[in-house]
């Protein structure tokens, strides 16, 4: 991102930076998107180009591309998820604000470990692939732990459907998953939406917005596609809806501290 935005300081196209470069066109747009890191050579000659000569700047970049070329915390799970996936965990390592809704699922981010299993192996997908599902379990609880970390700056706001806390075939699941809810709070900002809230808010499916400090990253939406996928959004004005969606429904529901979520939670557990 930081990158681009010098690229569109300097009015220079993207066939402006591959000639010059003497690169592939898609070499510049894999970098740009991050889908590919950048040596430090390449960056000095890239910045270089740029007119970036300021010496700090210059390290600051320098120290970005080298710890993009660390291996990631996650790599031991890139055979299982695919890479739009990864690219998600990246946004999520770096938000300072992540907003959840899921109108018929605990969040991933709250779920207890056998809640998470039984959602994984729920489909077709890892029905019959026990490593694969316990994989996406593992991946499941260490983002939980990065995002819940002590010290870590991210206020994390869910908005969780009274319909999620539908029986399951197991009553011990759902009870230790109502349990962590509850001990999330109030590091959580939570709010239930009722069983009985306008219609309308079922027509909205699974997302999760990330939201950042620097200017560099813009606010992104990802859809959560069944399975084991997810789709980005970063056009500005999607995102936007998508925010105005997530503060209706936020504002339709129960503070999850007030006396009205404890008795919803309890008539579930």
């Amino acid at each position: 991102m930081a990158l681009r935005s010098m690229r569109l300081r300097r009015n220079y196209s993207l066939e402006d930076v591959r000639s010059q470069m003497e690169w592939s066109l898609s070499k510049v747009v894999r970098i740009e998107s991050g889908t590919v890191s950048i040596s430090v050579n390449d960056l000095r000659v890239l910045l270089s180009l740029y007119g970036v000569s300021d010496p700090d700047e210059v390290a600051q970049m320098i120290d970005l591309a080298r710890l993009a070329r660390r291996r990631h915390w996650a790599a031991e799970y890139r055979e299982y998820v695919s890479a739009s996936y990864m690219d998600f965990l990246g946004y999520e390592d770096d938000a300072t604000q992540i907003s959840q809704y899921h109108p018929f699922l605990i969040p991933g981010l709250l779920q207890t470990e056998d809640y998470a299993r039984l959602v994984v192996t729920a489909g077709p997908h890892y029905r019959n692939d026990s490593q694969a599902a316990e994989a996406r379990v593992r991946l499941r609880m260490a983002r939980q732990a990065r995002v819940f970390a002590a010290g870590r700056r991210c206020r994390v706001r869910v908005v969780l459907d009274e319909r999620a806390l539908k029986p399951v075939h197991r009553p011990d699941v759902m009870r230790n998953q109502i349990r962590k809810i509850v001990d999330l709070l109030p590091d959580l900002d939570l709010v239930i939406l009722e069983q009985n809230t306008a219609a309308e808010t079922g027509f909205v499916g699974p997302f999760s917005f990330h939201e950042f400090d620097s200017d560099l990253d813009p606010d992104v939406v990802y859809l959560d596609n069944q399975p084991d996928d997810v789709a980005l959004v970063e056009d500005a004005d999607m995102v936007d809806g998508y925010k105005a969606s997530f503060r209706a429904l936020y504002g339709q529901a129960v503070p999850g501290d007030s006396d009205t979520a404890r008795k919803i939670l309890d008539r579930h557990h």
